[in-house]
């Protein structure tokens, strides 16, 4: 038996996908807990107590956790049923949730089961790594695929759920507006989005009180303002922050004052320029071309990306290549793409090479970049007509 077959085994085993995605976010949280590295957990934990008790959210609460809640309320009111068991076993519940909730939204991808599980095998690394830290990039990557993956089966009041609860997690989730030309009922799409709007809205008057809530609404406009500001000031000092495209040339050419807009524009120009194919919308490709590049439009252009949040961008890269004739030149793509957006940072080189290569200079980014670029040039060229639909299509 080759080694190609024996990939091929394992790429259709669905038992085997899932324990080696479970397998790996377990192994994460038994890490954490080991290391007492749930801090963002515990910030989210308790989020709800300040809520319900009505102490300011984005205050510091140095005795009990550092950093700052950068949420919204209405996420505060949500992870109430993490609040109700020992921390011990909520933050293992909140790990497994925010991978479940991921590998469930790739599962519904209208691909074949085996290409999902490409995606799922190759993005475990990245899931594990997302799971390390705690945060909610699992449930956002989720909910933009699931906001797509509703509309085009036109269930529009679920689509515009998922969009808004992401958005109530990290504003960067209602780029999923983009898939609002795919709606085959828009009049719907739209009440459904104001219906949802105002329930995620006005869900925390549950625990607390309206004069409280307003308050806090405030609190959270002032807090993002802040973070913005600080990671502006902070991404030439911090390798952590800013592992975007501003964040590499930042670095690469020693430009601190680069203003985020001279890059922000040209991409939302481009990103733009993807919607004038319009007679294609209903063309399930180039539908699928776009999610990607919205993926990637977040982990390139916004500002606030940290390496956990790669967890969005990769699988886009995986999802990309399934749909890809498998070409020398797409496969290189593919393996430059990967290698740098989920390796990059990993054990695979030495603490010499990751601290004063990868990291300083946001190398990260450069995959999902390329990809993004790829995947543009592809559609202004209609390359996605040229995808036998039978291969790719579930």
């Amino acid at each position: 038996m080759n080694i190609k077959s024996i990939g091929n085994q394992l790429i259709s085993n669905n038992k085997i996908i899932a324990s080696v995605w479970f397998g790996l976010v377990l192994l994460a949280l038994v890490n954490a807990y080991n290391n007492h590295a749930f801090n963002n957990f515990i910030i989210f934990r308790q989020s709800f107590f300040h809520l319900q008790n009505e102490t300011n959210l984005y205050l510091e609460y140095l005795t009990q956790y550092w950093d700052h809640y950068y949420y919204s309320p209405s996420f505060a009111a949500l992870v109430v049923p993490f609040t109700l068991l020992p921390v011990a076993v909520s933050m293992f519940a909140w790990g497994i949730f925010d991978a479940g909730v991921l590998y469930y939204a790739i599962r519904q991808l209208p691909i074949h089961k085996k290409k999902q599980n490409f995606i799922l095998l190759l993005s475990a690394n990245e899931m594990m790594n997302a799971t390390s830290n705690l945060q909610s990039n699992g449930i956002m990557a989720a909910t933009i695929i699931l906001s797509f993956v509703y509309l085009i089966n036109q269930k529009e009041s679920r689509s515009t759920l998922m969009m808004l609860l992401g958005f109530f997690v990290k504003l960067y989730s209602i780029t999923a507006l983009a898939f609002f030309f795919f709606s085959a009922n828009k009049k719907r799409f739209i009440i459904s989005f104001v219906f949802w709007l105002m329930v995620l809205l006005f869900y925390p008057l549950i625990f607390t009180s309206p004069t409280f809530l307003l308050q806090s609404y405030k609190d959270w406009a002032a807090a993002l303002s802040l973070k913005s500001n600080f990671d502006i000031t902070v991404s030439m000092y911090h390798n952590m922050v800013d592992i975007t495209l501003q964040g590499m040339i930042k670095r690469i050419f020693n430009f601190p004052s680069l203003n985020k807009w001279f890059i922000i524009l040209p991409g939302l120009l481009i990103f733009g320029a993807q919607y004038l194919y319009y007679k294609h919308f209903s063309n399930p490709i180039y539908r699928l071309y776009i999610l990607c590049s919205v993926l990637l439009f977040i982990i390139v252009f916004n500002t606030g990306t940290e390496s956990p949040t790669y967890i969005i961008g990769v699988p886009a890269i995986c999802l990309w290549y399934v749909l890809q004739e498998k070409t020398k030149w797409n496969n290189i793509l593919f393996i430059v793409a990967i290698f740098f957006s989920s390796f990059s940072y990993s054990d695979i080189f030495t603490p010499w090479v990751r601290t004063h290569i990868m990291m300083p200079y946001a190398l990260k980014a450069l995959g999902c970049f390329i990809i993004w670029v790829v995947i543009a040039v592809q559609i202004f060229t209609r390359q996605f007509l040229k995808v036998q639909l039978k291969e790719v299509i579930d």
